[in-house]
């Protein structure tokens, strides 16, 4: 594999889903927040890594409503024949959205992935999507004591 690929290892829920093998510059990531949260800065920043590794990708934001504290919602299209439009389904949910996130990860796909905040216990709805919580409120905590 190049160093500008960008793999998803196969785990066990994934191969359960009958999706086999890897899966290489050929994704859809979905980025869940809240509006307002500064999240379109950290949103260009991973589709621009990406990019910088040679994959083409695209982005859209999508703003049901745009006052501030209000879902949002980022999609990131990476393809390697450079595709641009937008999956119908989402490889991996990026949950940061407590309000969103029990719908969010319902909504993906058998075989799925999810990162989300370790307190949210997303993992308890799905048991065909591999999940990875972290302790995001912790490490800011960490970091930033007023946030």
């Amino acid at each position: 594999m190049a160093t500008g690929d960008v793999a998803l290892k196969t785990e066990q829920p994934r191969a359960a889903a009958g999706r086999s093998g890897e899966v290489v510059n050929d994704f859809s990531i979905q980025v869940a927040t809240v509006n307002g949260s500064g999240s379109q800065s950290a949103n260009n920043v991973l589709l621009k890594s990406i990019f910088a590794m040679g994959v083409p990708v695209s982005g859209k934001n999508l703003f049901p409503s745009n006052i501030a504290g209000l879902p949002t919602w980022y999609t990131i299209r990476a393809s390697k024949q450079g595709y641009v439009a937008r999956k119908k389904e989402i490889d991996i949910l990026i949950a940061m959205n407590a309000e969103t996130a029990k719908d969010d990860i319902l909504s993906l796909p058998p075989g799925g992935m999810a990162i989300y905040e370790e307190a949210a216990n997303l993992k308890q709805y799905r048991d065909d999507v591999t999940g990875y919580p972290v302790p995001f409120d912790k490490i800011t905590a960490a970091v930033c004591p007023e946030a």
